[in-house]
């Protein structure tokens, strides 16, 4: 069966990485306004843009912070 939520959710998360940050987020924000999104969806649609900028050096900055604590 179709679900529109679903279908949005990945046009969403297929655009991370080819659309513009902002782009994604205001779309994203527009569908959630209109009732089809929700929270847990945006967050899971920003850990996705998050997740494209993580690298190498960031990984370890954050392993450094986590031992120290």
């Amino acid at each position: 069966m179709f679900s529109l939520k679903d279908f949005i959710k990945k046009g969403l998360l297929n655009a991370v990485g080819k659309q513009a940050d902002y782009q994604v987020i205001f779309n994203a924000a527009g569908w959630m306004e209109k009732g089809v999104l929700d929270e847990t969806d945006l967050a899971e649609i920003n850990e996705k843009i998050d997740a494209q900028y993580i690298t190498e050096e960031t990984e370890e900055i954050q392993e450094d912070v986590t031992e120290e604590v």
